[in-house]
């Protein structure tokens, strides 16, 4: 008869339908075992053990299917790893776009507007779409979010004060002092490292 209550345990756990429930078989069936020795040894025949053992079977299915299901676990990650590739996807495709489109409008600023001194330009602000970009595809990748920005941020202020140094030179001839917006984005760099690090504490 304890072979057969080992077979009913293994059966309840494994009709329950989740990892856990088989995972407690082997704890359970120790349990209902020394619970079947335990009267047998006060003079219980090994049926009235048996039967007496699984009196409450329906109350050891109701427990068995009420352990914590690890599908639903396992799904919600999945279903955030699928989200994760679909926003990599637009991600790369929109950097893909954003640089193509790039290209055509600097070529029809060139040829059709003889823009070529200052078309080029249009790269720059290109980069800093890309650099959002890569900001949000961190992110996606759980990077570390502080970091991101900081990085983000800081490209986003070199690259700008190029941009500001070619428009005021060749904009408003300031080529003898608008070298001085490099030194300018030094300290705002300083600046901006301080208070993020700061915000880190």
């Amino acid at each position: 008869m304890k072979k057969e209550l080992n077979r009913k345990i293994k059966e309840l756990c494994a009709s329950a339908g989740t990892e856990a429930a088989r995972d407690m078989a082997a704890e359970l069936t120790a349990d209902l075992d020394k619970r079947f020795d335990d009267r047998v040894a006060a003079g219980m025949s090994e049926l009235d053990a048996y039967r007496d053992v699984l009196r409450n079977v329906d109350q050891i299915e109701a427990m068995l299917r009420a352990l914590p299901s690890s599908d639903g676990a396992a799904a919600v990650a999945e279903d955030r790893s699928a989200g994760q590739r679909r926003l990599k996807f637009y991600l790369e495709k929109t950097s893909a776009v954003m640089w193509v489109t790039t290209a055509i409008v600097f070529f029809l600023f060139g040829l059709l507007g003889h823009a070529w001194k200052y078309a080029w330009l249009i790269f720059l602000w290109t980069t800093i779409g890309q650099i959002l970009l890569d900001m949000a595809e961190k992110y996606n990748r759980k990077h570390n979010l502080s970091k991101t920005v900081q990085d983000g941020l800081s490209g986003i202020l070199w690259v700008g004060t190029t941009i500001l140094f070619f428009l005021t030179g060749f904009g408003m001839h300031l080529w003898r002092v608008n070298w001085l917006l490099f030194l300018v984005a030094v300290v705002v760099q300083i600046l901006l490292d301080a208070i993020l690090k700061q915000g880190d504490r």
